[in-house]
């Protein structure tokens, strides 16, 4: 009995282990089904998106079949066959980047023309010659010559072009192979014929040539001529690609200043030693009189020093503040201004005596009225009043009048103290400089140099480095009003094409004959040809060859 249990238990195990093994294979083959159908649905999507693809391209062709198939039969209807690079409007040769530029009389031109658009068969010819044109004149240039492969074998073997209105040898000849234009074809209808400028199709074109007054405002063109097969000229149309102005810039002039055969100058300065009060003797021991005092030997010391430098005069003027008696401020300025002089002599020996001017303003009244004319105090107008009507003594007591001596002690306190002083002035002359010594001089004192001596050292330089200029500016800083001056700093300027800079110089001129040129070449610049010719020939009558080339020249002058 036992042995009969065992026998039924195990066939139980067994009966459970098929089944559970049973139940895996279906589920893995269910998996594979849901696999294998999701794996058919993604091929059928794709196939169905090519197929909108390839439908979509064939009805894309099918349309532009239907679009040449068009055109001939419109041809054929007109009587004509034309290839499509004989329609004036072809796109066959793109230019770009045209620009020209003048080395002294000749014109150096390039641009790029690219031919992507060109597709021929083994037998024809396509000639792109550029040219100018203007009323008459013409002046023809190499031609760009794009050539079949057989064509161009015919070529090699000297039976030249079709037709080369230059005359000229070819700048560059171009030969299409039946594959590579198989090629080019393929990538048009992809492209639709769209190029960029590192395309393999591109000639870079360049053509010197010397400038003529007729060029200024000449059309640039390319004529493009095709060839068919029989080397008839089947189509030829030209194509304006640009203007051509005169690049060379206008002439500006800069004007020689006149020798200075006298260089006198003068310099100022304004010592303010303080003197004890009711004293005249100077006491180095207060405040800083002894560096105020310095400062007068230095200055004297530097130009009484210079071998190139003669002192003609030294000048001395003190001041005194209104306060107290007039006559006693009379005297102490005077003997104050005196006491500064003697120290000078002492120090500088060598300069003779006689050149000493002394003078004083006992009261500086014309500076306080300066002062209180530029203020806002509240007693303003009543102050004036009292200085333009009163004698010097009598207005201190009016204005302490006023407001119980308010406005009196503020102008003691503020202003009074600023106007005791010692004005400081030295006459001389300077003898003339080489251009080496004033390049030296020009570093340390350009004052002593002339106009004329700004000018040669000027010219030692480039004309188009930093130094020329840096002359230019130093020279005008130290002669502002100069009209040669503000001349030359306007032509280079209108070098620079800087037009608002050479405006702020120009304007001072008024009708100054040296600056006509300079002046027309700024209307010329800015569009005013009416008024650049008047100025040019205003210029021209003082034999200004910059203005009669710059006349010959005027619809050219434009701002590059």
């Amino acid at each position: 009995m036992k042995r009969i249990t065992l026998l039924l238990m195990a066939a139980a195990l067994w009966t459970g282990t098929a089944a559970s093994a049973q139940d895996l294979r279906r589920e893995e083959r269910t998996m594979k089904r849901y696999e294998q159908r999701a794996e058919n649905d993604m091929r059928r999507t794709m196939r169905r998106a090519h197929a909108a693809e390839v439908r979509a391209e064939n009805h894309a062709r099918q349309e532009m079949m239907r679009a040449g198939s068009d055109m001939r039969q419109e041809m054929r209807r007109a009587g004509k066959h034309m290839h499509p690079m004989q329609q004036p409007n072809c796109q066959a040769v793109k230019v770009v980047s045209y620009q020209s530029t003048m080395v002294g009389e000749t014109v150096d031109m390039d641009f790029m023309i690219n031919y992507d658009g060109v597709m021929l068969d083994a037998n024809e010819e396509f000639v792109i010659t550029p040219y100018l044109s203007k009323g008459e004149n013409m002046l023809w240039l190499a031609p760009v010559v794009i050539t079949g492969e057989k064509r161009y074998r015919d070529m090699e073997r000297g039976m030249g072009l079709s037709d080369n209105p230059s005359g000229l040898m070819p700048y560059e000849t171009v030969a299409l192979s039946r594959r590579y234009v198989r090629e080019m074809r393929r990538e048009a209808r992809r492209n639709g014929m769209q190029w960029t400028e590192d395309s393999p199709n591109t000639v870079m074109y360049s053509a010197s040539f010397p400038y003529q007054a007729w060029m200024d405002g000449a059309d640039i063109k390319l004529d493009h001529v095709y060839s068919n097969s029989r080397r008839n000229i089947v189509a030829e149309y030209p194509t304006t690609i640009g203007t051509l102005y005169n690049p060379m810039p206008p002439q500006v002039m800069f004007l020689v200043p006149e020798v200075e055969v006298v260089k006198a100058r003068t310099e100022t300065m304004t010592s303010r030693i303080v003197f004890q009060v009711n004293k005249t003797t100077v006491d180095m021991n207060i405040f800083d009189n002894a560096a105020e005092l310095e400062n007068i030997y230095k200055f004297t010391g530097r130009l009484a020093g210079d071998d190139k430098i003669k002192v003609t005069g030294i000048e001395m003027t003190g001041y005194a503040s209104p306060e107290g008696p007039y006559n006693l401020n009379a005297k102490l300025s005077l003997g104050r201004v005196n006491a500064i002089r003697d120290l000078v002599q002492k120090r500088f020996p060598r300069i003779e005596k006689s050149l000493y001017d002394v003078n004083n303003v006992p009261e500086d009244w014309d500076s306080v009225r300066r002062w209180v004319a530029a203020s806002d105090i509240r007693y303003r107008n009543e102050v004036l009043d009292i200085i333009d009507n009163y004698a010097p003594d009598a207005r201190d007591a009016k204005i302490r009048a006023l407001d119980r001596g308010a406005t009196y002690n503020m102008l003691l306190h503020d202003v009074y103290p600023g106007l005791r002083r010692t004005d400081y002035t030295i006459d001389y002359t300077v003898l003339p400089f080489t251009v080496e010594e004033g390049k030296k001089v020009i570093a340390t004192h350009p004052q002593y140099l002339s106009l004329n001596e700004f000018y040669q050292i000027a010219l030692s330089y480039p004309q188009d480095s930093p130094q020329y200029e840096e002359v230019f500016v130093t020279a005008l800083r130290y002669f502002p009003d100069d009209p040669v001056a503000n001349n030359n700093m306007a032509a280079i300027a209108l070098r620079k094409n800087d037009l608002k800079e050479a405006h702020k110089y120009l304007d001072k001129l008024g009708d100054f004959a040296g600056a006509h040129n300079n002046i027309g070449v700024l209307k010329a610049l800015e569009g005013d040809y009416r008024a650049a010719e008047a100025h040019f020939r205003k210029a021209i009558e003082h034999g200004s060859k910059e203005a009669k080339f710059n006349l010959d020249n005027l619809t050219s002058l434009r701002r590059h």
